[in-house]
């Protein structure tokens, strides 16, 4: 029982500040507007006259101080240790003590966004088609190539122009002997080791040794070079041993070059006339007939500006007369290549570039009534440098595109 007066005096005092702190705001209207109860009319409700702002502040507190369970004794007012659960409808109060002194909380009003104008794209002014250039039709495989004298990609432009069906390199790179291959894959190659002394001394022991030489560089180039040239302009009928010595040479060559290395042989490749047709039965049958190709040279005499003088027809067509005298003995060579072709003297301050590029197809239509000749390397394509053979050097001239046009499809 001290413990309920205890008990009810605090709530006395409690009732007491909350009425005075109450009656202060009032006097002060510090109480905000969420705080004053509004009458239910204006002479108040059937219980009674309205309520007061005071009135409702301190009912709340007293009846949240009644609500408050005593933790020592757990029992309730009343004394009841099993109180009764609280009333499910009722809302219990709440009290909201403003803070002395605080600004009402605003809520800032959203700045509207703006809605980005799209940049209009710029206009690209179309751009001016260029014109194709005129492409070339495919290459025409035909008996008109070309000799090249040295290697690198300064002699490639040449051979893009004139596109060659037979293709002479002398010495050449094994880079270089690659992309000639690649840029024409149907052209008939033929490779030339240029020897600056061509002794016919133990010409069997000879010929061996040279094939040996040429394998160096033709069995790498397997499948990119067609076939191997032996010497080049030897033999004399002034000298009827050297031509002896020189078939003995050849055959030894072929033998070793064809039988052990796989590698085709070109063999004579003898200077213009310088033979007799009726002599190659008789001197250099057997070398004919045991290599794979026979190459030799047209070159008419000095005196003609042109391969197709008449007058000049025999000297032209000299290869005739060598193969007629082959077959009338009995013997059948493989196909012919002209490994050289050109004036006596070269083409340079002796015609046009024109007029000599006009004689190079004109005698490679003439070929097509020779089915055994395979085709000529026109003489020839130098590097820049080479004073001695300027007079013979097809590049920067009209030849290149003559040949070029030849040689490709209509």
């Amino acid at each position: 029982m001290q413990f309920l007066r205890g008990r009810r005096a605090v709530l006395a005092i409690l009732a007491f500040v909350v009425l005075a702190v109450g009656l202060a705001l009032t006097r002060s209207n510090a109480f905000p507007t969420a705080f004053t109860s509004e009458p239910t009319s204006a002479t108040g409700s059937a219980d009674g006259p309205a309520a007061t702002a005071v009135d409702t502040v301190v009912a709340a507190a007293v009846a949240t101080a009644e609500a408050i369970p005593t933790a020592t004794t757990g029992i309730d007012n009343g004394g009841n240790t099993n109180p009764p659960p609280p009333d499910p409808t009722l809302t219990p109060y709440q009290v909201y003590l403003p803070v002395v002194g605080a600004q009402p909380e605003v809520t800032p009003t959203p700045t509207p966004t703006e809605t980005p104008t799209p940049t209009p794209a710029l206009a690209v002014a179309p751009q001016a088609t260029q014109a194709p250039s005129p492409t070339r039709k495919p290459i025409r495989i035909t008996k008109l190539g070309l000799g090249v004298y040295d290697s690198g990609g300064a002699m490639l432009p040449a051979l893009d122009a004139s596109r060659p069906s037979v293709i002479l390199l002398m010495d050449p790179t094994a880079d270089f002997a690659r992309e000639v291959r690649q840029r024409f894959p149907k052209a008939f190659i033929v490779g030339r080791i240029f020897a600056p002394q061509q002794p016919l001394d133990n010409p069997a022991a000879r010929g061996a040794a040279f094939a040996d030489l040429v394998a160096g560089s033709a069995v790498p180039l397997k499948g990119v070079v067609n076939a191997w040239m032996s010497y080049n302009e030897v033999g004399s009928p002034s000298d009827p041993q050297t031509m002896v010595n020189y078939n003995t040479f050849q055959v030894a060559f072929a033998h070793k070059l064809q039988d052990q290395y796989g590698i085709p042989a070109v063999c004579n490749n003898d200077g213009p006339r310088s033979i007799p047709a009726a002599l190659y039965p008789q001197y250099y049958g057997e070398a004919i007939s045991t290599c794979k190709y026979f190459g030799f040279h047209i070159y008419p005499d000095k005196n003609f500006t042109s391969l197709r003088d008449p007058a000049a027809a025999d000297q032209v067509f000299y290869y005739r007369q060598i193969y007629q005298a082959l077959v009338s003995a009995g013997i059948h060579p493989g196909p012919f290549i002209a490994t050289e072709v050109g004036l006596w003297d070269g083409w340079q301050n002796v015609t046009t570039d024109v007029s000599m590029g006009q004689d190079f197809t004109w005698l490679a239509d003439q070929m097509n009534q020779d089915p055994y000749v395979l085709g000529m390397a026109v003489y020839g394509l130098f590097a820049p440098g080479r004073p001695e053979w300027d007079r013979f050097n097809v590049d920067h001239s009209a030849i290149l595109n003559i040949m070029g046009n030849y040689n490709t499809e209509p």
